[in-house]
């Protein structure tokens, strides 16, 4: 359980008052994207005070020359300043009173030059000896919707289950924007570069107990304390998922991780031992991340890891099977009833009833089978979870034709998946043509609104079912089950 003290202090830093802008631009407004801007256009419902020297209102607020002019307290400050200034700036927020400081500057230690290095040990000295408490420096900081904290205009307000905890702040960003595109929603996000005070750790103890995160995912270049990582990852993980990317892994890669936040990444052979030890669901990259969050949120635990494939094209369903099987899954031919129920639906040459079933070409075809189809493989006691591949970019046809047949598919989809007893996953290949794209985006988002999962391609799919299933397998394991 996460220490009382550092939980209250986060909360705090999630739940500011007041946040003073160090560094404001002077010409801000709503097409000028910066810090002030981000606030006012993202609903912060506290007190912000626009810091610079030049102005005297920027984004209708009253600016102020220095923080020490403030005329009320400030919980956080964002610096957006010349590094060379971080100290002076840094005296000042000591002497305000400031609790919380998010360092957006970068040109710190991560440089590997001199005054970098200076300045960074500088700014740490001044706020721990006045007992603020710092995220970054080199850093994007807080998005947390609920609170109307955001480090992007365009970012969506709309909270979500899954956290995501990051030394990156463009892979902040990437994942928070891909990720609401793919129908995932964030509670709390940070990105906190090169940590000289709070880190991934703080965090990730803090969001183990957080009611509002459900699933936690974490981009990682090094940590500073291994021992408390440890502890912290292997007691999240008996409650939460937590879900890792952890960059740095090659001699390039540890290289400019050395460079991008100041950290020693770490043994590659070490780290595969605590991923597996710990039960962190390990990935390759921020796509594979985004797959895992969605399994936790639109997937619920099947029975076993036997699979079955529903999708038009053989070929297409030997590979599918192949990557099933690859990811740890398996695709057992379906019970002979089954098979004698398909063989009905489908009696066309050319097409399989066993598993992978191949039904009638086209889409409108496919809406027919799926009616009965599903139904027939849901009951199928050898198979514990159905995924379909559409190829919308071969088969889908063009125009008024592609949209029709692909909204019956879609439409008999949501309605069967009220209706099946077993987990269903739903493939969309778009293809390279605008028309497919589109037809496809539209039909993802009508899934997700019915809670569906939707992956771009098999391989993503199996990957994301298998190491969901692992992830709660490994719960088993620790709480003693038979397998």
């Amino acid at each position: 359980m996460a220490d009382s003290g550092l939980k209250n202090m986060i909360d705090e830093i999630f739940h500011p008052r007041s946040i003073a802008v160090i560094g404001a631009r002077s010409n801000e407004s709503m097409e000028n994207d910066g810090w002030v801007s981000r606030l006012v256009a993202f609903g912060f419902p506290g007190t912000i005070y626009p810091i610079n020297p030049k102005a005297s209102e920027i984004m209708g607020l009253r600016a102020y020359p220095t923080i020490m002019n403030v005329p009320g307290s400030v919980d956080l400050v964002i610096f957006n300043v010349p590094f060379r200034i971080s100290d002076r700036i840094m005296a000042d927020c000591a002497a305000k009173g400031v609790k919380f400081a998010h360092v957006f500057t970068a040109g710190f230690s991560e440089t590997g030059k001199p005054e970098g290095i200076r300045l960074q040990n500088e700014i740490e000295r001044i706020a721990k000896e006045a007992g603020i408490r710092v995220i970054g420096p080199n850093c994007m900081g807080l998005y947390y919707p609920k609170g109307g904290l955001t480090f992007g205009r365009l970012l969506s307000n709309k909270p979500g289950p899954v956290a995501f905890v990051s030394q990156s702040g463009a892979s902040a960003s990437r994942v928070v924007a891909q990720g609401t595109e793919r129908g995932i929603y964030f509670s709390k996000v940070v990105s906190y570069g090169n940590a000289i005070d709070l880190d991934g750790t703080d965090f990730i103890e803090y969001l183990s107990s957080d009611p509002e995160t459900q699933v936690i995912a974490s981009y990682i270049e090094g940590v500073k304390d291994g021992r408390r990582y440890f502890n912290v990852i292997r007691e999240c993980t008996r409650k939460k998922p937590v879900i890792a990317l952890k960059a740095g892994i090659t001699e390039g890669g540890s290289r400019a991780a050395a460079s991008h936040t100041a950290v020693l990444a770490g043994s590659e052979i070490i780290w595969d031992a605590f991923f597996r030890q710990t039960g962190v669901i390990r990935v390759s990259d921020l796509e594979e991340l985004l797959d895992m969050a969605m399994a936790f949120i639109y997937l619920h635990r099947p029975a076993g890891r036997r699979v079955g494939i529903v999708g038009r094209g053989g070929g297409l369903g030997v590979v599918a099977t192949d990557m099933c099987e690859t990811a740890g899954l398996k695709v057992p031919p379906f019970h002979l009833e089954t098979q004698k129920r398909l063989e009905q639906l489908i009696p066309d040459a050319g097409t399989s009833a066993r598993n992978p079933v191949e039904p009638d070409r086209g889409l409108a075809a496919w809406a027919a089978f799926y009616e009965e189809g599903l139904k027939a493989i849901d009951g199928d006691p050898g198979i514990d979870i159905i995924l379909t591949h559409l190829g919308i970019d071969i088969y889908g046809g063009i125009g008024d034709r592609l949209n029709q047949s692909l909204d019956e598919t879609i439409a008999i989809l949501l309605k069967l998946s009220k209706q099946l007893s077993k987990p269903l996953v739903i493939v969309l290949y778009a293809g390279g043509r605008a028309e497919t794209i589109n037809a496809v985006l539209l039909a993802q988002q009508k899934c997700l609104e019915a809670g569906i999962p939707v992956y771009p391609s098999v391989p993503s799919a199996a990957k994301a079912i298998s190491r969901f299933i692992g992830y709660h397998e490994f719960l088993d394991r620790k709480a003693g089950k038979p397998k």
